[in-house]
């Protein structure tokens, strides 16, 4: 076998490593957690669930002022991606 040859294997040794390295790497990372959130029976919005209220009931809520004990929507879910 010529210098060239064994070049040739070495070098696609190393390839084939240093890809499976990447792939198992791609395949094995920490994912974030996912994010909760809940969706407004009203609104139909998904937020966060650290705004405590949906966006749209804050703005009625802040232009006809308090209406009372807040109240929590029931339907909390989690996500791990977009829809």
């Amino acid at each position: 076998m010529s210098y060239a040859q064994v070049g040739r294997v070495v070098t696609a040794a190393v390839l084939a490593t240093a890809g499976a390295a990447l792939m198992a790497g791609l395949l094995f990372r920490r994912r974030p957690t996912p994010v909760p959130v809940v969706r407004c029976p009203i609104h139909g919005i998904a937020y966060d669930t650290e705004l405590e209220i949906c966006p749209e009931c804050a703005k009625t809520q802040t232009a006809t002022g308090p209406a009372g004990p807040e109240t929590h929507h029931l339907e909390t879910k989690t996500t791990g991606g977009a829809r």
